[in-house]
């Protein structure tokens, strides 16, 4: 019975590492549908711009930031609503609506100024709420467009690419770019590993590079630590797994569940 409920609580660790990674699928969330990550400050009376240019303009490379370039939008229409019947079917009538009349409203204010950065991410998520992948696609590769550097709607098209329209190069491409604009996402590496590891299985041995990677440009994360020691337990590779045990360990050094994990690891190679 003691051994039953040791081995309940180190599944229940892994259970909890598991469900963290749930809130890692998509940033800067919007509503109570998802996590709110790195959300600038928004207001639900948002004013909409009165222009209608269908363009951003940015500074032209050299020329300083008086010459403007602009960058024309040539995706869905950002006020488009066209949900999927499978995604909003749980949703009220009175749910429904909501999501409907913010896309509208954001969908506005992006056409009026399409140089809203926030705009294009909160359309790409509310469209990705009514399973309008296609629409939250061309939202966020926009915004990834005017705003080269960010992270966040990189960062959401890995996630889309992979679990909803997939296409794993793509997906692969948008997590590294994420990873190089923001190294200390930690839930970016979670997740590239993860596409390596269940989906990608091309490049299935990537799966502990990229959180060794991570790791290194955050050396003091134990929840890195602790994905890349279950990772290794899943391939069976138990004396990796028990090095990186010690190191959670070491920087938490009362973590009970830890101390269990490396007991029974021993006790499995042989220690």
């Amino acid at each position: 019975m003691k051994n039953a409920i040791q081995n309940n609580k180190y599944l229940f660790l892994l259970l909890i590492i598991a469900l963290a990674g749930v809130s890692f699928l998509f940033r800067d969330s919007i509503s109570d549908f998802l996590v709110v990550r790195e959300k600038p400050g928004y207001n639900s009376a948002l004013p909409i711009p009165n222009t209608d240019s269908g363009t951003s303009t940015r500074p032209a490379p050299g020329t300083g930031d008086g010459a403007k370039v602009e960058i024309p939008y040539s995706g869905r229409d950002p006020v488009e609503v066209r949900p999927n019947p499978d995604e909003v079917k749980g949703l009220s009538q009175i749910e429904r609506e909501k999501l409907y009349s913010d896309i509208n409203m954001h969908g506005r204010a992006v056409k009026g100024n399409p140089d809203f950065f926030f705009g294009w991410i909160q359309v790409g998520l509310l469209k990705k709420v009514i399973g309008d992948y296609e629409g939250a696609r061309d939202a966020w590769e926009y915004a990834g467009v005017i705003r080269p550097f960010n992270s966040v709607s990189f960062a959401n098209l890995g996630e889309l690419y992979w679990r909803y329209l997939p296409d794993y190069p793509r997906s692969e491409k948008n997590f590294l770019t994420s990873i190089k604009n923001k190294p200390d996402d930690l839930s970016t590496y979670i997740s590239l590993s993860d596409l390596y590891f269940y989906s990608y299985s091309a490049k299935r041995d990537r799966a502990d590079d990229i959180l060794l990677e991570g790791i290194q440009a955050n050396p003091k994360n134990t929840d890195l630590m602790r994905w890349l020691a279950s990772l290794y337990e899943r391939e069976k590779e138990y004396s990796k797994a028990l090095e990186w045990w010690k190191k959670v360990l070491v920087e938490n050094p009362s973590d009970a569940l830890v101390k269990q994990a490396i007991t029974e690891l021993e006790a499995k190679i042989g220690k």
